[in-house]
């Protein structure tokens, strides 16, 4: 039995899918890479499967139970971390803080922390040089490390890292994938998001790319990197310096433009993933609208709650009077 199976996923945001029908396992000892371009959905299946978000349909079983729209928290301690794109430290507090923060929010018990300590540091022994020191003054290597280290305080047994070499340069680059090469020895499965194809593909068993919200390739990460003209052209490569960053769902070059216009508004264009292109279109459909009107209707829909929260009126400045809410074709929409 696979360690994590996910059948059939589902997944998106306000209703609108970025991710379809997607079949994807991690076996225990495993390390699985996640490729594709800019937009797929990479990161959107990562946070449908640790709880961020909650999966439209589908099944996500991990450790033989089920745990598809559970909360993210549960998640965390049956074993599964996400290790998000962006690090995300509090910039203040010290490496060994945040460290013992991190174990306090997975409920690792006080007698095992020591032990965990002691084998992040054997790990990141930069982070033992620099234990006492603010986490928001290291170098963007050592803020990735303490990001990795803080995941594994709680001794997961699979641990989804997106993005790890954002933004770094290659040396420090290589130095993470080694590390990461090892965690099968220790008993930890990996997912990994990655934009270096080559490095990933290295220490990879296997490996899935999604184009579009769904799977074009599932098998051997060996195979796969033998494909020359897939690494060569794969937007992630090994050219020297990472690219720069991006997030995924809301920027990239040529993704094709949608017009939104409000009543209050001009006219403007936005570029979208072809995923969420695809799933805007399909929403359109179901609700009899054109795919512009819909994103009006979503946009307007945000704005007033936007300008409801802050209690004035995005039309005029002034206060707002109290709005009761109703549902209008499955969004829920302020009414007067």
């Amino acid at each position: 039995m696979a360690l994590l199976e996910v059948s059939s996923l589902r997944a998106g945001y306000e209703g609108i899918p970025v991710v379809f029908g997607v079949d994807l396992e991690v076996n225990e000892g495993e390390v699985v890479a996640l490729l594709g371009s800019n937009g797929a959905g990479k990161p959107t299946m990562l946070r449908a499967i640790s709880g961020m978000i909650k999966p439209m349909s589908g099944g996500i079983a991990f450790d033989g139970r089920q745990i598809g729209g559970i909360a993210a928290e549960k998640i965390t301690r049956a074993g599964l971390i996400h290790v998000p794109q962006g690090r995300g430290i509090f910039p203040s507090l010290g490496v060994e803080e945040s460290l013992r923060l991190a174990a306090a929010m997975a409920r690792v018990p006080r007698s095992e922390l020591p032990a965990g300590l002691d084998e992040a540091y054997a790990m990141f022994p930069r982070l033992k040089e620099r234990r006492t020191q603010a986490a928001g003054t290291l170098s963007g290597g050592e803020q990735q490390m303490l990001t990795i280290a803080r995941g594994l305080i709680s001794r997961p047994k699979l641990l989804m890292i997106d993005e790890m070499s954002q933004g770094l340069a290659p040396s420090l680059v290589a130095d993470l994938f080694a590390i990461v090469s090892t965690f099968p020895e220790r008993g930890l499965s990996v997912l990994l998001v990655e934009q270096f194809v080559g490095q990933a593909l290295a220490v990879a068993q296997r490996a899935y790319v999604l184009k579009k919200g769904e799977v074009e390739y599932e098998g051997s990460a060996e195979k796969l990197a033998k494909d020359e003209d897939f690494v060569r052209a794969s937007y992630l490569g090994e050219s020297g310096e990472a690219p720069a960053p991006k997030e995924e769902a809301e920027e990239e070059v040529s993704r094709p433009a949608v017009a939104a216009t409000t009543s209050i508004y001009e006219s403007v264009s936005v570029s979208l993933p072809p995923a969420l292109v695809r799933g805007l279109e399909e929403r359109a459909a179901r609700e009899g609208l054109d795919p512009e009107e819909l994103v009006r209707r979503v946009v307007e829909g945000n704005l007033e709650e936007l300008a409801g929260t802050n209690g004035t009126s995005a039309e005029n400045g002034k206060p707002k009077p109290k709005r009761r809410r109703s549902t209008i074709g499955g969004r829920r929409r302020a009414s007067s």
